[in-house]
């Protein structure tokens, strides 16, 4: 899906209005194998895991390692209940947890556990990526 960038001082009140919509998921039963080779792509900064737009968890190149055989399952390591943000939440609030955490992507999950966006900012730190 196309995007654009949005600055930071112009980003709407709410997360909801920064976010990309529908962002894309992994199944729980994708391997490291597999996410070894989406991250190969030096845009895929993180890989959602969901099993029917329910929200599991998150996993970047360092939760993967170089260490770990390729048939564990994505599943086993997604780490759910992480820093995520809601729609309805402050936009401030995802900037301060994007800045604590020193990440660029945070996902955006409904108080029940439906994953309906991702938070981005480009790499700069100085725009949001929302959708065209």
């Amino acid at each position: 899906m196309p995007t654009r960038n949005v600055p930071l001082d112009s980003a709407g009140p709410r997360v909801e209005d920064v976010m990309l919509r529908g962002p894309r998921t992994v199944a729980p039963e994708t391997t490291v194998a597999e996410a070894r080779e989406a991250f190969e792509n030096p845009r895929v900064r993180l890989l959602l895991v969901a099993r029917d737009d329910a929200f599991l968890g998150a996993v970047t190149r360092e939760t993967i390692g170089e260490e770990l055989g390729g048939d564990v399952t994505l599943g086993a390591l997604a780490v759910g209940g992480g820093t995520l943000v809601a729609p309805a939440d402050p936009v401030d609030r995802a900037v301060e947890l994007l800045e604590i955490n020193q990440t660029d992507r945070l996902p955006v999950v409904e108080p029940d556990g439906t994953l309906v966006g991702l938070v981005c900012f480009n790499r700069r730190h100085g725009h949001f990526c929302v959708d065209a």
